[in-house]
């Protein structure tokens, strides 16, 4: 024991004079880090490669660092190239560092990894965290819009945290969910839960090659998104701050009270026409009457009302705001980063608003070259509130409510509306109450990685995901009045309604990677398992009838009550892999394959094999390009691959549903007992996407200029379909089978191109994308047509049927001697509907004639509602300080659709709109925009191409300008950087839309819908 003791200082000793004179033979390096423009890097790190040694720049740019003559200094900050410089003999150095504007180009996220761009061979395409910043949005979603070739995200209104957002990617492949799969930091979730500030990059994999290693959750495309993460250095601390102002891009123009009793006659004495004589019918305010109110209406605005109910409903502007702290840094051995959160947006219509509040840990912990672990912790909370009568049914009744209603008595009490509803009362959360929703949602990922040998890592991980949402609905009783301010009794109850979701998610992984480079070849292996599981309970509980304006439920009796509330749950199991091939850079060659078994699915048909190949050719590098100087890369790609689809809408779709109180005769009584009430087929399985896809990429002049094009063709087939039994079974239900095909054909193309000029840089980047889909086959399935989309084979999902238009009847006598029957009684300005052929007169097996009716053989698809050629075209330049950008986004063809309130004056009670009074029909014409003024009509609101819209567009989605403040002014201070920046997001839209409407907006879900909103906004960018 002694001789080890004296063993152990012995070497001390020797280790002390080894170091010694190592530090004998270094000197001291200085220097300083320069970008290209000559402005200090603060903040930049300086280290010693191969060893611990290192610092990092001062407010002036400037480090100093002991380092031996032979040693290599590696100079790295974010957003710029790492340079690596031989120190030699030199004692001071002077180090520019370029800015990449490729970085995230140059390494892709990809399933389970990271791949270099130029050695794809799949349809990926990245957006970096940086460009998605640049558009002060409230969440991930709106700001990814127009960013990707082939994504598609819409809109359908601008209430806060009630846009109902969707994202598409390559089109609408199946009849159910068609969703793309969502995963941030390896975890699944929603675009919109993650903060836009904490993105470093988002990948998008769009063909079956590169989103087969996600099997069965991946058949409508995968979105991964990567989160921040800290890099070694001192405490960077950066604080982004954003106010702004928010109004309504477009609303409908409502008449006032005088047209609105004009026309309303006019209306009336059309539909009240005498149909022998063709003499117009009564009226029912009058001339007389109707002078004697103009007269009135500005003195006695309470008796003689003109009231304008979205200017008294709505509130413009609207504010919003949102704040992000983010704290990040460390050392060697650990990095962390802290990210806060904070948005606040109020809503155009009042008493709505959404806050949300998030936080983001993302920690890593290096224990030596082989092992390393991390943490991610991830939290947000929201509250989204809207008046207790839901938005939708107030902004309905804003369109149909006349303004021949006061809002408000002489004493300022709430007026009673006869027909139609008050508006501002139903907005007001003090009168009518509240819908309020919270959101909670914390997730933790936990991540080791052990390398035994330098060739071989091994990932484990374990995420676990807590939801908690409820919901609140309190409807208090309005107190309405006369205008003599006298009370009026009207059935109202006060009711409150509670929710309560909980869902549990947890996703457990291991990954085993082998990466072995030898000669001229390359080849990366990765073998998986994983496995997911979900479980989920909701409760409901009401009631009604207080007397009392508490909004608790122990002020409500027990006797008005329901209550219900369930619970499911699922499973997944996954075994996955993935060979990559790369010889000399050239042949490159991917194969992926999955097998999923999933808990939707009965014994026998749970588990699907999910395979995909592709390959690529990058010619540029091949030796007979070498003298093409101007050609920096050139690349083929073609990829096959199959993928699954489990969302079907259920978590048992084949499982009967069994009702536990079904009332059944046993010995004479009738007694409670239990029976199948639905029916299901046990059989069912896996819908299957297959795709192949062909593409291009090129790069010139040292990749300045980027083209890319893909072609590709995607077919689903046994799509779950809901088809009918035999009424004999005894069940009502239509049970889901494997039915359904539908194809999809589409292409993408993008270009991009940046330069420098001295002090001035510019990029300019252009993308446009189009799919055509085609329902295949429908196990004869023919949907009657019950609504304005029809699904049926040999057509396109989400097509309009309708008949076609042929003008307007130019008067009583043409309508009247018309040959062919339509609906009701026809008059001029009515409609004319063209006959389809139904009938083959000369035996050819071709109908050549009508049938001299109108019915529905004689509809005919007039339009489709998805976008088709979908593109945006960015262009931004930076001079010495000033930046500006400018995003365009657009929509070359799409059909839009007005009907109900949106098209027809006085339906159900509906006012009259602008362009209905300028354009409607006056005696001989026959192309008017707007029929006869008419109140009812059998004839006039039959789906038909009269109605039709183009709902094409270009929008400026977003125009920013930014200043940054110069290195040299902050030199002395604790900042390291600052930009101030205006922004304007939906500055203008060119569409041929009837005015008031927005072409972004969906075309029928937007009806009682928030208009979508145009921002003006300030910003700050501080780090220290």
């Amino acid at each position: 024991m002694k001789k080890n003791y004296y063993l152990w200082i012995l070497l001390i000793i020797v280790q002390v004079f080894v170091i010694q004179n190592t530090y004998a033979q270094q000197g001291m390096i200085t220097g300083i880090v320069k970008d290209v423009n000559g402005e200090p890097i603060i903040g930049a790190s300086v280290k010693v490669q191969g060893t611990t040694v290192g610092t990092i720049t001062d407010l002036d740019g400037k480090f100093s660092v002991k380092a031996s003559s032979g040693a290599v200094l590696q100079v790295s900050y974010i957003g710029y190239v790492t340079e690596k410089i031989q120190v030699g003999n030199r004692t001071g150095l002077t180090i520019t560092l370029k800015e990449d504007s490729h970085l995230v180009d140059e390494v892709v996220v990809v399933g389970y990894g990271t791949q270099k761009k130029v050695n794809l061979t799949g349809s990926v395409e990245a957006v970096s965290g940086k460009d998605l910043a640049k558009r002060p949005v409230m969440n991930t979603m709106s700001a990814l819009q127009g960013m990707a070739s082939g994504v598609t995200v819409t809109s359908t209104s601008g209430q806060p945290g009630k846009e109902d957002e969707s994202i598409m990617i390559r089109g609408i492949g199946t009849l159910n969910n068609s969703n793309p799969l969502v995963l941030i930091d390896g975890v699944a979730s929603s675009v919109n839960a993650v903060n836009p500030q904490d993105i470093e990059s988002i990948s998008i994999l769009k063909d079956a090659s590169s989103a087969a290693i996600y099997g069965s959750r991946a058949a409508n495309g995968v979105v991964l998104i990567t989160t921040k993460r800290a890099e070694e250095g001192k405490l960077r601390i950066s604080f982004n701050s954003n106010v702004g102002l928010q109004k309504m891009t477009e609303q409908p123009k409502f008449l006032g009270a005088i047209d609105y009793m004009e026309l309303y006659d006019l209306a009336n004495s059309n539909d009240t026409r005498n149909m022998n004589t063709g003499a117009a019918g009564g009226v029912i305010y009058g001339e007389d009457y109707i002078a004697n109110y103009k007269a009135k209406m500005n003195q006695d605005p309470y008796n003689y009302p003109n009231t304008d109910w979205q200017a008294i409903t709505y509130k413009e502007p609207a504010i919003q705001h949102m704040h992000n702290l983010t704290l990040s840094g460390g050392t060697e051995k650990l990095r962390a980063l802290a990210s806060l959160n904070y948005t606040d947006q109020e809503g155009v219509f009042p008493d709505t608003y959404m806050k949300r509040y998030s936080v983001r840990v993302n920690t890593d912990y290096k224990f030596n070259d082989k092992l390393s672990a991390g943490i991610d912790i991830s939290g947000r909370h929201s509250v989204v509130s809207e008046p207790g009568s839901d938005v939708a049914s107030i902004i309905g009744a804003v369109r149909r409510t006349a303004p021949i209603y006061p809002w408000v008595t002489p004493n300022g009490n709430p007026a009673y509306v006869q027909i139609g509803a008050n508006t501002w009362a139903l907005s007001q959360e003090k009168l009518k109450g509240y819908n309020r929703n919270w959101y909670q949602e914390a997730v933790v990922n936990m991540k080791v990685a052990y390398s035994p040998i330098k060739e071989i890592r091994l990932d484990v991980s374990y995420s676990p995901k807590f939801n908690f949402d409820s919901n609140k609905v309190y409807n208090n009783i309005v107190p309405f009045y006369d205008v003599d301010d006298n009370p009026v009794t009207t059935v109202q109850k006060r009711a409150l309604v509670q929710r309560r979701n909980y869902t549990f998610n947890d996703d457990f992984k291991f990954l085993i990677n082998f990466d072995k480079d030898f000669h001229k070849h390359s080849i990366q292996l990765l073998a998986g398992f994983q496995q997911i599981t979900y479980y989920g309970e909701n409760l409901y509980g009401r009631r009604e009838g207080s007397e009392f304006n508490y909004d608790q439920i122990a002020s409500f009796p027990v006797v008005n009550q329901s209550t219900d509330g369930n619970a499911s749950e699922m499973a997944l199991q996954s075994f996955f892999g993935r060979l990559n091939y790369d010889y000399a850079g050239k042949y490159l060659f991917e194969a992926n394959v999955r097998y999923d078994g999933s808990s939707r699915f009965a014994k026998g048909n749970r588990w699907g094999l999910f395979p995909s190949f592709s390959a690529g050719w990058r010619i540029s590098e091949e030796n007979f390009m070498k003298n093409i100087k101007w050609l920096s890369n050139a690349k083929l790609r073609a990829s096959w691959g199959q993928l699954g689809n489990q969302e079907v809408g259920s978590y048992y779709p084949f499982s009967m549903d069994i009702n536990l109180a079904e009332p059944v005769v046993f010995n004479g009584e009738v007694v409670q007992g239990y029976a199948a009430r639905d029916y299901a087929f046990r059989d069912i399985s896996w819908e299957t996407t297959t795709m192949t896809n062909v593409g291009i990429d090129l790069g010139f002049f040292n990749n300045k200029l980027n083209f890319t094009f893909d072609y590709y063709v995607r077919k689903t087939c046994d799509i779950l379909m809901n088809l009918d039994i035999p009424s004999f079974m005894g069940y009502n239900n239509s049970p889901l089978r494997n039915a359904g095909v539908v194809e999809n054909k589409g292409w993408e193309l993008s270009l991009a191109f940046n330069d420098r000029i001295g002090d001035f840089s510019y990029r300019i980047s252009a993308n446009l994308s189009d799919v055509k889909n085609e329902i295949k086959d429908m196990k004869g399935i023919v949907n009657n047509f019950d609504d304005l989309y029809t699904n049926r084979a040999g057509y396109s999902i989400n097509s309009i049927w309708g008949l076609e238009a042929d003008g307007l009847f130019a008067s009583f006598n043409d309508a009247r001697s018309y040959p062919v029957t339509q609906f009701g009684n026809l008059q001029g300005g009515d409609i004319k509907y063209k006959d389809q052929p139904t009938i083959d007169t000369d035996g050819d097996g071709i109908p050549d004639t009508g049938d001299g009716q109108i019915t529905s053989e004689d509809y005919v698809v007039i339009g489709n509602t998805i976008p088709r050629y979908t593109y945006s075209f960015n262009l931004a330049a930076e001079y010495k300080n000033f930046d500006i950008e400018l995003f365009f986004q657009g929509v070359g063809k799409r059909d839009g659709y007005l009907r109900d309130d949106l098209a027809w004056a006085f339906n159900n009670g509906a006012k009259v709109q602008q362009w209905q009074k300028d354009n409607m029909w006056k005696e001989g014409e026959t192309n008017s925009k707007y029929p006869r003024m008419f109140i009812s009509s059998a004839n006039n609101i039959k789906p038909s191409t009269y109605w039709l819209q183009d709902a094409s567009y270009l929008r400026l989605k977003n125009l920013q300008i930014g200043y940054t403040i110069p290195r040299k002014i902050l030199s002395h201070t604790f900042l390291d950087g600052v930009r101030v920046y205006f922004s304007a997001q939906n500055l203008f839209t060119f569409d041929k839309m009837t005015e008031g409407y927005d072409p972004e907006q969906h075309p029928t879900k937007a009806q009682n819908s928030v208009p979508l909103l145009k921002t003006y906004s300030f910003g700050i960018n501080v780090n220290f």
